[in-house]
């Protein structure tokens, strides 16, 4: 049942790009424009602009802006109970990229693992729990085990200087529901400890979610690698940026939908 949710993830996942609708849209206008149906080819030119137009508002970065502010950004840790864990999430390497150039490749979200390394070094002899598997659906598809990011993830952090004994990794995940249960079940009664969680500030709020029905009690959100900035960043024009902020944001929303419904 896991794999049958993940692969339709990914599929409905291409399906919810904005980059889709829009070049869905184009075919389908010119598709009506060349066989002469002119009233559905301007309602396809039409939605299609409504739909651009609206990715590159300021509503965009306002909404996911809502997504990142759900929980304080760095928290004051001195206040809290003490520490028991860092737990951090994958998403951070491109696992294709370092399989291929033989060296750490690192995409948008790689304040994840800097601010990991920040925080082993801050809270010195706690334990660290990485995890993430392989969610390459391509390895999937040809049955071929590629490398688990967690993995990836624990050998860049020990060449940073951390300590690889503190380190645990859990390499099953493919998705934030299995990062949760196959974290529990690794750490056992541990899920009830003082543990940070560290992930992207946009995903925190379906990542507690989901580590809270786990079994896990006692997480401490500590978001990173905001992707707004609304003292200037939704009035701004760069449409490249606010197409993969509004993919980020339809895919966190239809995930807490979707999480919700399956109790993920």
């Amino acid at each position: 049942m896991g794999t049958v949710f993940f692969v339709l993830s990914k599929i409905v996942g291409l399906l919810l790009l904005v980059e889709s609708w829009l070049v869905l849209g184009l075919i389908f206008s010119l598709a009506m424009l060349f066989t002469g149906a002119l009233v559905p080819a301007r309602w396809g030119v039409t939605i299609t602009l409504l739909i651009l137009v609206l990715v590159l508002s300021p509503v965009t970065d306002i909404v996911l802006a809502k997504l990142e502010t759900a929980y304080p950004t760095n928290p004051d840790l001195s206040k809290e109970k003490p520490i028991e864990g860092i737990l951090v999430l994958g998403g951070s390497i491109v696992t294709g990229h370092s399989q291929t150039w033989k060296q750490p490749e690192l995409n948008h979200a790689g304040e994840r693992i800097t601010e990991a390394v920040r925080l082993a070094r801050k809270l010195p002899d706690i334990p660290i729990l990485i995890s993430g598997g392989n969610a390459s659906p391509l390895d999937l598809v040809l049955g071929t085990k590629g490398a688990s990011e967690a993995e990836m993830t624990r050998d860049l952090l020990v060449g940073m200087g951390v300590d690889a004994s503190r380190i645990q990794i859990e390499t099953k995940s493919r998705n934030t529901a299995e990062n949760a249960i196959f974290s529990a079940r690794l750490m056992g009664s541990d899920v009830t400890k003082h543990w940070l969680l560290v992930t992207s500030a946009f995903h925190m709020a379906r990542s507690m979610r989901s580590f809270e029905r786990a079994g896990w009690t006692d997480l401490q959100p500590y978001p990173v690698d905001h992707r707004t900035n609304l003292a200037n960043k939704p009035f701004s024009w760069y449409p490249g940026g606010k197409i993969e902020r509004a993919d980020l944001l339809i895919k966190e929303l239809v995930g807490l939908v979707v999480y919700g419904w399956t109790g993920r």
